[in-house]
């Protein structure tokens, strides 16, 4: 039984047919479209490898593999741009190098099939100059980030909705396309040099570095910076200081736990530095210097404030005032409480309050523990657990130092300034919390009710993070506290951004951080990492970064992941901070 196809497979006639059949369908294929990028170097083309053997790398359904020219083959890395262009759809796409492997369909390998066992060595084919076997050339994975098209003359960036045909050549990109493949912007905030492979990326035309810049905007949607001691933490959270204040206008607060620092009012002095650092600077068009205008804030115990020596005129020494906390924040400042205690407390507060029984904590402590109170305000087993907790807060004095005032928020909120809360000399680590909650609680209730914008933009830069809002705790009563200033954290950063406040959470150890703090930021700096912090961290988010690249990340190498500055992690240099800073390592 013959079939509508028949006449194509069989016969002469049929066979003259087919031939007509064929060029007929080559006639209707539209002209070719012409690539219309200049400054392209070719390096290969696209193929479809008969048998793969992965030997680098990490290939996913969707890479594309292209087979290189012998002379650009040494030259391309991991982690390298290039741009394919389709001649029937006149469109490019663009991906970066994942993956490398071998096509064992390649002659070359007949190695691996061959039963002879006299082959000649390597140093026996250079020593007679037989390079043959060099063009034995791996095939390389690329996976597609984006289309390019050109819509009247404008550069567009769209989705990969098609593939490319096979040949379809594949180049590297000019130097002006890199910022349009990583979906970067080209004005924002400067936070480092792009590093293809291991190398920083420089233009071939002019030798600059290509900038990653941060959308400013963005700032506002709250950053995690993470990694190991050493790995440049602090020289990126310097910077961000640096651009906050001479770029935004802005004021920034950083909790300092280690006293350093105090280090930015003064003059940086980089005369031992290469000139490849400067040359960072020059590129990403800032100039290192020192804030002018700088605030140490130092709280002082109730018990110390008679043997305090005031030094330096940048210092501002305070205490915190019981009387000035409204009742219904002091669950934010009592930590340890039960929760039937953080329920009555308020009503207790209020009602100590309106009698006018007296203005401090240690005021509270005593009345509630004389006072006759009805059990429908509070039964005895509630009031005798919030007197055993105010026991330690008393003890601790972290509440009315006598001589001194409390923080106004005035002197917090005022542009082009740097306030650096000393944290270093308080052992207690209750009362660094308390202490911290206090800032970050008045520059919170006055920036979330600036609807006027009376206050300028506000960076809060939490150091050691963890120390603040741990993942783990013992006390059940304590994890009820860390639970609460958390939420209250949470509310601060949805509620902080239309109110342009910032939260910059840093820390050395991230596996040791609440997971609901990684969860309110959208922005996550990676340095490099141990093994442990990578399997921890994995189980809390979605890296979108492989688990070896985090755990050999160099120092001052770091991979910056935000969704809205761009589509894909970027691997960064940080350059040194454009304040001072005590110079160690050099990495």
């Amino acid at each position: 039984m013959s079939g509508p196809l028949d006449r194509y497979f069989s016969g002469r006639e049929r066979k003259e047919e087919q031939v007509s059949f064929i060029e007929r369908e080559r006639a209707s294929i539209k002209e070719i479209k012409l690539p219309w990028l200049g400054d392209l170097v070719e390096v290969g083309f696209v193929t479809v490898p008969k048998d793969l053997s992965i030997m680098a790398g990490k290939a996913s359904k969707d890479t594309l593999w292209i087979r290189p020219q012998y002379k650009w083959v040494s030259k391309l890395r991991l982690g390298f741009p290039l741009i394919i262009y389709d001649f029937l759809r006149g469109e490019y796409v663009a991906g970066i190098i994942k993956a490398f492997g071998y096509d064992l369909d390649d002659p070359f390998f007949f190695e691996r099939k061959s039963t002879e066992i006299d082959v000649p060595l390597t140093s026996e084919l250079i020593k007679y100059n037989d390079l043959s076997f060099l063009e034995s050339l791996p095939v390389l994975g690329l996976e597609p980030i984006c289309t390019i098209k050109n819509i009247d003359g404008t550069l567009v960036r769209g989705s990969v909705n098609f593939a490319p045909h096979v040949r379809a050549p594949a180049y590297i990109p000019p130097e002006e396309l890199f910022g349009l493949i990583f979906g970067l912007p080209s004005e924002g905030i400067p936070y480092g040099v792009i590093v293809v492979a291991d190398d920083p990326l420089r233009s071939p035309k002019d030798n600059k570095f290509y900038i990653y810049r941060m959308r400013k905007e963005l700032l506002f949607e709250h950053e995690l910076v993470c990694g190991s001691t050493g790995k440049g933490k602090t020289v990126k959270c310097k910077n961000d200081i640096y651009h906050f204040i001479n770029a935004i206008g802005g004021t920034a607060i950083v909790f300092d736990l280690h006293g350093e620092y105090h280090l930015i009012a003064e003059e940086p002095d980089y005369e031992d530095l290469g000139d490849v650092e400067k040359k960072i600077w020059l590129d990403m068009g800032v100039k290192p210097g020192k804030i002018e205008d700088i605030l140490e804030i130092v709280w002082v115990s109730s018990h110390e404030a008679d043997k305090i020596e005031k030094k330096g005129q940048h210092a501002r020494y305070f205490t915190i005032n019981f009387e000035r906390i409204p009742a219904n924040n002091l669950q934010y400042y009592l930590p340890a409480l039960s929760p039937q205690g953080y329920v009555v407390l308020p009503r207790l507060i209020r009602e100590f309050r309106d009698g006018g029984y007296g203005r401090t904590l240690e005021d509270f402590y005593y009345w509630l523990m004389n006072a006759k109170l009805p059990t429908s305000m509070v039964s005895n087993m509630t009031r005798e657990a919030i007197i055993r907790r105010l026991a330690p807060i008393l003890e601790e004095g972290i509440f009315d130092a006598p001589g001194l005032s409390d923080i106004d928020v005035q002197e917090l909120l005022k542009p082009n300034r740097a306030i650096v809360v000393r944290l270093d000399h308080i052992k207690s680590t209750m009362a660094r919390r308390v202490v911290a909650f206090h800032i970050i609680n008045l520059v919170a209730n006055a920036k979330l009710k600036d609807r006027e914008g009376k206050y300028p933009p506000t960076m809060i830069l939490v150091d050691e993070a963890h120390n603040f809002f741990p993942r783990v705790t013992y006390d059940d009563d304590e994890k009820d506290y860390v639970n609460r200033t958390i939420h209250w954290v949470d509310r601060i950063c949805k509620e902080g951004r239309k109110f342009m406040l910032r939260i910059e959470f840093s820390t050395q150890s991230p596996e040791d951080l609440h997971p609901n703090v990684i969860k309110t930021v959208n922005t996550i700096t990676f340095f490099g990492m141990t093994p442990v912090q990578v399997n921890t961290l994995e189980r809390v988010m979605d890296l979108a970064v492989e688990k070896n690249e985090l755990i050999n990340l160099p120092m001052r190498r770091a991979i910056v992941f935000s969704r809205g500055n761009s589509d894909i992690p970027v691997k960064i240099m940080i350059p040194w901070p454009l304040l001072k800073h005590k110079i160690t390592k050099r990495g």
